[in-house]
């Protein structure tokens, strides 16, 4: 009997059908970067996830698509973006920024119908794409330490005889450290794309779309840090000292003119002013 691999067996979500792949074109990209924010914990020391940067990458890519049959319209088309790869390695030009390595595909279902009446077509192809960025982290990672492999310190042991090494006892000194990787953790996605049809027949159905995208991914940096969080809770004379303080610094800086714009933007709040720019 064949083995169930359905969702509800105990071996998980089986993977999906692979479908056909569009061949990329060209893929440019951009990004920006947020700081992060996040709550207080109550004990001093920790090892835990610390977010390093709010990440928003600009992926631009074109491809073709091919679709089985010539189409007379396309009735449908939906999209999804996963990621196959987000590695992360700290830059050694620049201790503000990580490197990004990025991959991933839009899969897109298309459905459309080849006549003025008919049966209607279902289409599923993945579009990949890859992108190489430098961003800007708030948080440092932590600072690497480099293993040595080779033999860095050799031990010599005196033969029998006290007129030399034995050179059939020997030894050596070793090290090697266990860095934390950074992690990816994707937030939200959007494709905004152009679908331009080509390779028209006789009768006007096409049976080529070459689609120009833009893919904006929104996704977290993160590693996992020894955190000393005595810091984060100041002491009650502080406390008070700061309180005190607040309302005239307030008066002080509406009367310098400071401006909130001017402060950095959270993940949300771009996420929010897209959102409301797509609605109208």
């Amino acid at each position: 009997m064949k083995r169930n691999t359905g969702c509800n067996s105990q071996h998980g979500c089986p993977p999906q059908l692979q479908c056909d792949e569009a061949k990329t074109i060209r893929v440019d990209c951009d990004s920006d970067a947020f700081h992060p924010y996040g709550n207080t914990l109550k004990y001093p020391v920790a090892d835990i996830p610390v977010a390093l940067s709010e990440v928003e990458l600009q992926v631009e890519v074109e491809s073709d698509i091919y679709l089985p049959t010539a189409a007379k319209e396309i009735k449908h088309m939906r999209r999804n973006v996963s990621l196959t790869q987000c590695k992360a390695i700290r830059s050694a030009m620049d201790y503000k920024k990580v490197k990004l390595y990025i991959s991933g595909v839009v899969h897109k279902n298309i459905q459309y119908v080849e006549q003025c009446s008919g049966v209607l077509k279902d289409f599923s192809v993945d579009v990949p794409f890859t992108c190489s960025q430098a961003v800007k982290v708030f948080n440092y990672p932590d600072y690497e330490h480099l293993s040595q492999k080779n033999t860095v310190y050799e031990r010599r042991f005196i033969d029998n005889k006290g007129h030399g090494a034995d050179r059939c006892t020997s030894g050596a000194f070793t090290y090697e450290y266990y860095n934390e990787p950074i992690e990816c953790k994707l937030l939200a996605s959007f494709v905004n794309d152009l679908d331009l049809y080509k390779d028209f027949d006789s009768w006007g159905r096409f049976s080529r779309i070459t689609e120009k995208m833009e893919v904006g991914l929104f996704f977290k940096l993160l590693q996992t840090q020894q955190v000393n969080l005595g810091s984060s809770y100041p002491s009650k004379e502080y406390e008070e000292s700061s309180s005190s303080s607040s309302s005239s610094s307030s008066s002080s800086s509406a009367e310098a003119g400071y401006d909130m714009e001017s402060q950095p933007k959270s993940m949300r709040d771009r996420m929010s002013e897209l959102h409301k720019h797509y609605e109208g």
